[in-house]
């Protein structure tokens, strides 16, 4: 099954992919063009900075777009914005405009990030959320760290590399256009979810995404000072500024993995334990030098440990939400991130100033302890999340005088239960009331190790207004699977609910030749009499 989540996310892992390698090539280009304009250093980071200002503004406002023209249109049409954004960045040289643009395509970046993850959300449950996150990361790993590489195609200074990220932008539109993904259910609300409500879902994860923007903001941010401060040079110096991501291909899937079978509070204390060390022995170099090879090792160690905190809290928080709360709910950790990314690098920042540039990992150690003590706390005198109830999406047959065993479970439908994501993902597509419910059954039986009649009685207990249509259409899709789809609706009509009953038998004798009607009949009446019989003992 896992090999097979894999698969069928492929899309939007090749379109991280491409948005990464575009992400990162205007993290490194425009800076150089900046300088180059003679603008200040100073001038330059506030311009920059704008970007986790574009970012906060995604996460207050950026799932409306989603809402308002659904997942790959909003996702289309950030990266078509993005696009435009690099053409102009070739034909203007000023800080303002500069600040300006880092601003839109600080929104449009993580707007197409809330959009992907959200996605991925439904696609996944709790059994491999953890590795199919950690799958995602180590893409967007991969593209980013592949974006300096391309300087070697140009000139670093040539306005055409801008060109060459609106490719990488054009390439993920088209990969997730041409994708054949059911949708997500859209959120009943545009907004952002509330800070007390997330934290109600999942303190820790809440806390871990704060953290989280505090330690990969600083760390991406100021590397470099260090760095320069401490004379190291060549593809050293490129190992570390690359190593935050770098290191975070090292640990993303161990910790995916980790995060699917152990508590997730033990897995992020464990890996901010690890950043603890990384960075302590980072510090002790400053005083006892160390070969570069080792510092290079520590640095990758320390990246690893932060880039991987964020996925984890992701996780923690959706393995708690309800699937309609998925937009908000990512809004509101992308705003918490885009905070944690404004306030890194002005703490950071301030330290090197007033002290040395080795702060900086002073402060990340600080930022790790206080993520470690709080989860332990949270795992050691707080047995589970505080958590509201999530909605339930539920069916109730109660009233039946006579059921099956084997249908009990299922009297409450709870579509949050389903273990298989694929079939979790069709109904809840199949709930947004479809023009074409053919077109989305096929694609989804096709596409996946699902049956038609794995389907047929989720169908049924889902959407049992909607019963007669679909297991119409079902049967029209896979005419040749007619008599096993009835048989594996048997428990149903033993339920005696005559309405639904009455809808299926006509959904399911219709084109129907001699033999299958015969035989569907005959079993209809069987289950009858043997329903009678039982009345009557009883």
């Amino acid at each position: 099954m896992q090999s097979n989540i894999l698969i069928r996310i492929q899309p939007i892992l090749f379109s991280i992919f491409a948005v990464a390698v575009s992400h990162n090539l205007f993290f490194v280009m425009l800076p150089i063009r900046l300088r180059e304009g003679g603008f200040e250093s100073a001038n330059i980071g506030m311009a920059m900075s704008m970007f986790a200002v574009g970012a906060i503004m995604a996460g207050l406002f950026g799932s409306r777009a989603v809402l308002r023209v659904g997942h790959i249109r909003a996702f289309s049409s950030m990266a078509a914005t993005l696009a435009i954004v690099s053409v102009c960045h070739s034909y203007f040289i000023d800080i303002w405009i500069t600040a300006g643009l880092r601003m839109v395509a600080g929104f449009c970046f993580v707007t197409s990030f809330i959009t992907l993850e959200s996605w991925l959300n439904v696609l996944s449950d709790k059994r491999n959320r953890g590795q199919v996150f950690g799958t995602y990361q180590i893409c967007f790993a991969i593209g980013f760290g592949s974006a300096p590489f391309l300087f070697s195609l140009s000139s670093e200074h040539d306005p055409r590399l801008f060109g060459l990220i609106g490719v990488f932008l054009c390439i993920s539109l088209i990969i997730m256009s041409m994708s054949r993904l059911p949708l997500p259910e859209l959120p009943s609300r545009p907004r952002p979810m509330s800070l007390k409500r997330l934290w109600q879902y999942s303190p820790s994860g809440t806390l871990s995404c704060l953290c989280a923007g505090l330690i990969s903001a600083a760390s991406v941010s100021l590397i470099s000072l260090y760095a320069y401060d401490h004379g190291i040079t060549g593809i050293w110096l490129s190992l570390v500024l690359g190593s935050y991501q770098l290191g975070g291909l090292l640990t993303q899937y161990p910790v995916g993995w980790l995060a699917d079978r152990y508590d997730k509070r033990l897995v992020a204390a464990g890996l901010m334990a690890m950043g603890v060390v990384s960075n302590l022995l980072i510090i002790a170099e400053s005083f006892m030098p160390m070969p570069i090879e080792m510092l290079v090792v520590l640095f990758l160690i320390s990246g690893g440990s932060g880039v991987a905190l964020f996925p984890l809290a992701v996780t923690q928080v959706f393995d708690h939400i309800d699937l309609k709360e998925a937009m908000s709910a990512t809004s509101m950790m992308q705003i918490l991130l885009g905070c944690g990314g404004v306030l890194g690098p002005i703490i950071a920042g301030a330290l090197m100033t007033q002290f040395a540039s080795i702060w900086l990992y002073y402060y990340l150690v600080a930022v790790h302890l206080f993520v470690v003590v709080f989860l332990m706390i949270r795992k050691l005198f707080v047995r589970t999340e505080t958590l509201e109830s999530s909605s339930k999406y539920q069916v109730s047959m109660q009233g039946a005088s006579v059921g099956s065993t084997v249908l009990e479970p299922l009297l409450n439908y709870n579509l949050a239960e389903i273990g298989d994501p694929e079939l979790k993902l069709l109904l809840v597509a199949l709930g947004q009331q479809p023009k074409d419910p053919a077109i989305l059954i096929r694609t989804a039986l096709e596409g996946s190790s699902l049956k038609p009649q794995d389907v047929a009685i989720h169908m049924v207990l889902a959407l049992p207004k909607r019963s007669g249509e679909l297991i119409r259409v079902l049967v029209k899709q896979f005419p040749e699977a007619r008599l096993v789809i009835t048989y594996s609706l048997r428990d149903l009509f033993i339920l005696r609910k005559e309405r639904i009953n009455a809808m299926l038998q006509v959904a399911l004798t219709e084109g129907a030749d001699d033999a299958e009607r015969t035989e569907i009949d005959s079993m209809l009446e069987h289950i009858s009499r043997e329903v009678d019989e039982e009345t009557v003992v009883a």
